[in-house]
């Protein structure tokens, strides 16, 4: 009988969330849909559940119960990074692993003839759990012959779990908690409420009421944990590589003649892709240096892309920016490749000339020259205190809403005088990032609008503002504060 094994990552973004954050390990801590009161708790820590906070209810009512609760966003591709990361490490230990669609940290690996390689399969498993320990992962690992067995006590077990027999295996799933398995909230509340508290009790339901009184999910389950649905093993395939390696005669450090190589590697890793139908959306460069040191650079183009020349460009403005010690012994090419479009593809294209694109391009050739956090946007906070109430945060891309036509050239300002009153123009709030020394007002003023630590519930450290709205003598808008501790006048920006 064939032995299959199931790796569980439990709560894999809970994992990915404390990982990223290892002194909030000791505190309540959860996963949250979006970071705004209302989102949704998605996975929380044990110290959280401790003081009531549960899935599904929303981010404000688990602070409610849990004052210091640490929330964090992580986001989908994060996951799906983590579970392509994870997948590549299993493969160490079975070259066929599949992932559950509908699980992120579920895993099934075939585990038949390890025996060569390993002196039995507890030896096995506990490789695998030590080499996702040394990533900061836990994980249970459970090593059976069915499919839906395996995948029960990964959920139930701790540790390692590996059953001699099938008799064995259908004995611990029989006592698993029906709770683990993902039934919806009124179909397990029902089953409770029959005295269903196991997965052995569950199976000594009649199977032919299941779909009709629980439902289609439920029946399918069923069917699966008594073995008559079977499913086959449906392994990831692997990801095909797409890289060229030049080692050179002599130091090399000439930016000409370093890009005429790259060039030559990148027309035989554009050809590549083509035949796959893939096209770049990142390019890798590796470079070991005279010194024995290590260089890593990568850029990325606005959009994926099979036009070699548009990838040069980018390469040249990061070569043009780097300063290396020591000359290039041996450069290291890698494309990342995703699907291409249909158009990308066609040996001759029309070339259409849309500005959206072009300042794609443009934002990448910023981002390649300066590095990848030099392109960025306002993005609004919840916040009291006006300086923080935005954050620049990294742009893609430019929004394709935006008009982005090259626009007429500005006419010169007219005088004040000639200039429509402040209330019919269209109003832009300027912010300064460092508010600046002012004197008293004088003219006409709208406020005040006061910010006080008292009731913002910000790390404010003593601040109490009035905000005024100052009309100018020659027409302007100014936003000014008065700052009661310092007794001083400031202006945090301008209305235009």
């Amino acid at each position: 009988m064939d032995r299959l094994a199931c790796v569980n990552v439990a709560a894999l973004p809970l994992q990915l969330l404390l990982r990223a954050h290892p002194d909030w390990a000791p505190a309540p801590a959860a996963v949250v849909e979006e970071d705004r009161p209302q989102a949704a708790v998605l996975f929380p820590n044990a110290h959280a559940r401790r003081l009531g906070v549960h899935s599904g209810q929303r981010y404000a009512a688990a602070l409610a119960l849990a004052r210091d609760l640490r929330a964090g966003v992580v986001l989908r591709s994060e996951i799906e990074n983590a579970v392509r990361d994870l997948i590549d490490r299993l493969r160490r230990y079975s070259p066929y692993v599949e992932p559950a669609a509908d699980a992120p940290g579920v895993f099934w690996l075939d585990a038949e003839g390890l025996d060569l390689l390993y002196p039995s399969l507890e030896k096995w498993a506990h490789c695998i759990r030590r080499e996702l320990a040394d990533i900061g992962l836990k994980a249970t690992v459970a090593a059976g012959f069915s499919r839906f067995g395996v995948y029960a006590l990964a959920l139930s077990g701790q540790g390692v779990v590996v059953c001699a027999d099938a008799a064995e295996e259908r004995s611990r799933v029989d006592a698993a908690p029906l709770s683990l398995l993902n039934f919806e909230p009124d179909v397990r509340d029902r089953l409770l409420a029959l005295g269903v508290v196991t997965v052995g009790d569950f199976l000594r339901l009649p199977g032919d009421g299941i779909r009709v009184r629980f439902g289609a999910d439920a029946d399918a389950l069923y069917r699966l944990a008594a073995g008559s649905r079977w499913a086959p093993l449906a392994p990831a395939p692997i990801e095909k590589e797409y890289e060229r390696r030049m080692d050179f005669d002599a130091p090399e450090s000439n930016v000409d003649r370093l890009q005429f190589v790259i060039k030559r590697l990148l027309d035989e890793l554009a050809a590549a892709l083509a035949r796959d139908g893939r096209a770049v959306d990142e390019v890798a460069l590796s470079m070991k240096l005279d010194n024995g040191a290590l260089r890593a650079e990568r850029v990325r183009p606005a959009a994926s892309t099979l036009d070699v020349a548009q990838l040069l460009s980018l390469i040249r403005l990061r070569l043009d920016a780097l300063r290396l010690p020591a000359g290039i012994v041996a450069l290291r090419v890698k494309v990342g490749a995703c699907p291409a479009e249909p158009e990308q593809l066609r040996l001759f294209t029309e070339q259409t000339h849309r500005d959206a694109e072009a300042a794609n391009q443009a934002l990448a050739r910023i981002r390649a020259e300066f590095g990848e956090h030099s392109v960025v946007c306002a993005r609004l906070c919840d916040a009291h205190l006006p300086a923080a109430q935005f954050a620049w945060v990294p742009l893609e891309a430019a929004p394709e809403q935006a008009d982005l036509r090259p626009s007429r050239p500005a006419a010169a300002r007219p005088p004040a005088a000639a200039r429509p009153p402040a209330a019919a123009r269209p109003m832009v709030r300027r912010i300064y990032a460092t508010p600046a020394p002012a004197a008293a007002p004088r003219g006409r003023t709208i406020g005040p609008y006061v910010v006080s630590e008292e009731w913002s519930g910000e790390n404010s450290d003593g601040i109490h503002h009035d905000y005024y709205f100052v009309h100018a003598a020659n027409g302007d808008l100014r936003w000014l504060y008065y700052d009661r501790l310092k007794e001083h006048w400031f202006l945090q920006g301008q209305v235009e």
